[in-house]
């Protein structure tokens, strides 16, 4: 008699021992009841579960109730033991637009894989979150929740952030982290760190060049003067200032470095006036962003540039005259008068002179016609 009552009891053993797998796997597909170690539960929609073992508890009104995490009462991927986990990743992620400026709304698309072959998850909530709150969520909440997502199933989502205007330019953290359960309540969490770039847009500015002397000959070198002014909130780096070809300066370079932000850069460099014109001079300002990205400012100077003129005699330049002489006493006509006078001076000393050596000659030839004629006669001897 005790083997005809053993044996319909090992055979009802039997038969369910069974059915645990039939039920198991209707639970996964359905969120039915399932059984795990220590505890029993069953759950529906509006029904309730009770458990005892490694994540006890009670729970009512949700899709199996509310149970228990990992061993310690730590949520985390570590399921209960001889329980596989299903694994909840990040698989796809993009932000629109792909390049993000301090102060600018993005959006933040991404898709969450159930990589489990057979079990669903469900009761998710998705948190996206900054570490430092560089980025705050334009709808109010950085939370979002999934009912459930079925095996090997994907499921996409999108937030909408805004990057604080003091954001220097570097990359940021952006934290995804998934808290779930299984059909059995036991709770899971996992959680993706990604990178965000945010940049600073660039703000610079250049003062108007001067050039001295303000006009220049052809092969005259001068200098022209000017600022590099960084007026936005991120740093210009390898600034350089160009003059290109075919204009009335000759081409020529100067490296103004790095400019940090509320400062400016002097430039001061060395021009040849190449041709003559009358026209404008362009002036190229670059620089360059964090990233290497090259930009460019474009200024105007007027140079005019003139044929080189040829240097002229002292007396053909009227600058080398000398000044009219003032009005006061005439001595041109003083100095010409008495030269005047000096010389009938001495040209009447000059005749009287002569005049008196022809008359002491005529003297002494009638005093020597005297002496040769016998001035007493024959009479008197």
């Amino acid at each position: 008699m005790k083997l005809r009552t053993r044996l319909p009891a090992l055979l009802i053993l039997i038969l369910g021992l069974c059915f645990v797998p039939i039920a198991s796997a209707a639970g996964d597909n359905d969120g039915g009841s399932t059984s795990q170690p220590g505890g029993s539960g069953s759950g529906s929609d509006g029904g309730s579960g009770t458990g005892d073992g490694t994540g006890g508890g009670t729970g009512g009104g949700g899709t199996g109730g509310t149970g228990g995490g990992t061993p310690g009462g730590d949520p985390g991927t570590q399921g209960p033991a001889g329980v596989s986990v299903p694994r909840v990743m990040v698989e796809g992620f993009s932000i629109a637009p792909q390049k993000i400026f301090a102060g600018q709304d993005f959006t933040v698309n991404f898709s969450l894989r159930n990589t489990s072959t057979k079990t669903q998850v469900q009761n998710l909530k998705v948190t996206v979150s900054s570490p430092d709150a560089a980025f705050l969520p334009i709808d109010g909440s950085s939370s979002l929740y999934v009912s459930r997502i079925r095996a090997e199933r994907v499921s996409g989502h999108t937030m909408n952030f805004r990057a604080l205007p003091s954001l220097e330019a570097k990359p940021y953290q952006l934290v995804i982290a998934v808290e779930y359960e299984d059909p059995s309540a036991n709770a899971y969490s996992s959680s993706e760190t990604l990178a965000i770039e945010v940049n600073q847009e660039l703000r610079a500015d250049a003062s108007t060049p001067q050039v001295t002397p303000a006009v220049l000959n052809i092969g005259q070198q001068g200098s022209m003067t000017f600022s590099v002014q960084n007026q936005g909130k991120s740093k210009l780096f390898n600034a350089k200032v160009t003059i290109p070809e075919g204009q009335a300066l000759a081409p020529a370079e100067a490296f103004v470095g790095g400019v940090e932000p509320g400062t400016s850069g002097a430039v001061d460099m060395t021009v040849t006036a190449a041709q003559p014109a009358t026209g404008p001079v362009e002036v190229v300002i670059t620089y360059e962003d964090v990233r290497g990205q090259l930009f460019t400012v474009k200024k105007q100077v007027e140079v005019p540039v003139q044929e080189a003129v040829p240097p002229t005699m002292p007396e053909d330049d009227p600058s080398m005259q000398p000044p009219p002489e003032e009005g006061g006493f005439p001595l041109l006509p003083v100095g010409i008068g008495a030269a005047v006078l000096l010389l009938a001076a001495t040209a009447f000393l000059i005749v009287r002179s002569a005049r008196k050596r022809r008359a002491a000659r005529e003297d002494e030839a009638s005093l020597a016609a005297l002496a040769g004629e016998n001035l007493v006669g024959d009479d008197w001897q």
